[in-house]
């Protein structure tokens, strides 16, 4: 069974049984064909593995009345692991706000090296041709960090709508309801932007690092020493 077939099968079963949240559903199975198709899988294994969309449709008309007990149970034992899944989210949203601030605490530095400005003594001493080649090297740090940092905002918003699904999957569950396709946990940006992020990444870790290297022996001969940032006295002497 072809994904059209599925789809168009699943959903006249949905409507025919006059089920509330049909638009709801469709959409989800036809997100989990692209999410899996994207991975490798035909139209035909991704159908046979759900299984038969009548089947499958008549689950949604299941009541919950007779599954008092065990929503009960679910409803506790998710109140826990919310706990603990809360925690863990909190965590990765700062370390997001750790990388999104590195970001930027970086691109500013650059361009303080940049200008030839020093606010506050804070930033090494060096001459100024040197200070360009460690900016540039700098702002392509700044933007391989904010990559990341979009990238990881995408994984932890993935990561949310995956332990969302899992909630509300396990709570369909224990209620007699079927439960929807899961949802994965890393992100898939769309394929454009996918592709841009990935070669802004891949040409700012080349600039960097050329630039790092650059800066570190023209840093070395122009100070006539290995140890140029004891020549320079940057750390006071």
């Amino acid at each position: 069974m072809t994904r059209n077939e599925f789809i168009a099968k699943l959903s006249e079963v949905l409507k025919k049984l006059s089920i509330p949240d049909a638009e709801e559903i469709i959409n989800e199975y036809e997100q989990h064909f692209a999410f899996k198709m994207a991975d490798g899988y035909s139209e035909e294994e991704i159908a046979a593995k759900l299984g038969d969309p009548v089947a499958l449709a008549s689950q949604f008309q299941s009541e919950g009345k007779k599954h008092g007990g065990r929503k009960i149970t679910a409803v506790i034992g998710l109140g826990f692991i919310d706990i603990f899944a809360g925690m863990f989210f909190v965590l990765l949203l700062a370390w997001e706000a750790v990388m999104a601030v590195f970001s930027l605490s970086t691109a500013v530095v650059a361009l303080c090296l940049l200008v030839g400005t020093n606010p506050g003594s804070l930033l090494p001493p060096m001459p100024y041709g040197i200070a360009i080649v460690f900016a540039l090297s700098l702002a392509a740090l700044a933007v391989l960090a904010a990559v990341g940092a979009i990238y990881f905002a995408a994984f932890i918003r993935q990561l949310m709508r995956s332990y969302g699904r899992f909630h509300k999957n396990t709570l369909d569950a224990a209620s007699g309801r079927a439960p929807l396709p899961s949802l994965p946990i890393y992100p898939r940006l769309p394929g454009k932007a996918n592709r841009a992020l990935r070669f802004v990444a891949l040409v700012s870790l080349a600039l960097f690092t050329a630039t790092f290297v650059l800066g570190a022996v023209l840093s070395m001969l122009i100070s006539g020493s290995l140890e140029f940032w004891h020549a320079w006295g940057w750390f006071g002497y």
